[in-house]
């Protein structure tokens, strides 16, 4: 009998960076994709209250596929719940509150049932220096961005390029994190494409085959898909770790050259990746998203690696 495991994405950051904003984008979202979402307590988080479907227990379900539980009793009973919906949710959002640590929190993204598919921190480009300099939670605030798989500047609507390019070079000496910005972020580069599955096929939602593997544009953010031909471990984890700058998230799968495995699931999320065997999924494509900062032929060139 196969057992779901159901992606987990922390969102992190300190008071008044935008976590609500990204947390009810989500919940109000018409993706067509069943998300859950842990939030400290319903009273931070608006929701609009047609979106409302029939629930029970602890967990309030929205009409858009999405469920939103406050972890009231803890984290534990949150888990349990969610994981006992019938049919699960496609990923699991945690957001923890601004002056908590999410990685700590990330950890519970390894409990049986769930895999922590990464740790992302939402920073305040005006405010984000003077908070990690602050002689109270400065050491917090920084501890945050450390832990960070993706940082997502907010406000990008009314900050200048100039603030960011300052705010993106001072990060540089902060965190290992992949820094990212925009005013309409895609919300695959926060989750990730599809869903991850162990004994039963799994829905990536490539786009269609028809356009070649071309970039779809999204803002400052640009989608490649590729279907690779079969390829072996070692040969995946070379290709994910030589991921040129620009490269923000990578999610798929690729068949396997080993006998003993069907397919390997790729991920990349920031400068973190993995490789790990899996059931043929019903298909083996790669979904990669690159920022702005991303030099096209380079990322060309990359990808290429993987499908010749």
């Amino acid at each position: 009998m196969s057992t779901l495991r159901i992606p987990v994405t922390v969102i992190g950051g300190y008071l008044g960076a935008g976590k609500t904003t990204l947390v009810n984008r989500v919940l109000t979202g018409d993706h067509g994709r069943a998300i859950a979402v842990i939030v400290n307590d319903f009273g931070d988080v608006a929701i609009d209250e047609e979106l409302l479907a029939p629930s029970s227990g602890g967990v309030r379900a929205l009409a858009n596929g999405c469920v939103c539980c406050a972890a009231v009793d803890g984290l534990a009973t949150a888990l349990t719940e969610i994981r006992a919906l019938d049919p699960p949710p496609e990923h699991l959002l945690i957001e923890v509150s601004g002056v908590g640590d999410p990685w700590a929190v990330a950890q519970w993204g390894r409990t049986p049932g769930y895999e922590l598919a990464g740790v992302v921190v939402i920073a305040d480009p005006e405010q984000i220096r003077e908070w990690a300099d602050d002689h109270y939670v400065g050491d917090g605030v920084r501890h945050q961005l450390e832990v960070a798989d993706l940082v997502l500047l907010s406000r990008a609507d009314v900050t200048g390029a100039e603030m960011r390019r300052g705010v993106e070079s001072w990060l540089a000496g902060v965190t290992d994190a992949v820094v990212v910005h925009g005013t309409d972020l895609p919300l695959d580069l926060v989750l990730g494409p599809g869903v991850v599955t162990d004994g039963e096929p799994s829905a990536v939602r490539p786009p269609d085959p028809s356009s070649g593997g071309r970039p779809g544009e999204h803002g400052e953010h640009r989608a490649h898909t590729v279907w690779p031909p079969p390829v072996s471990r070692a040969r995946a984890t070379e290709w994910l770790a030589d991921a040129p700058d620009g490269v923000v998230r990578v999610k798929g799968f690729a068949p396997a050259v080993e006998d003993d495995v069907e397919a390997w699931f790729l991920q990349r999320v920031g400068r973190r990746s993995e490789v790990v065997r899996h059931v043929a999924p019903a298909a083996t494509a790669v979904v990669v998203i690159t920022s702005g900062a991303a030099v096209p032929s380079r990322v060309d060139a990359w990808l290429g690696r993987l499908v010749h």
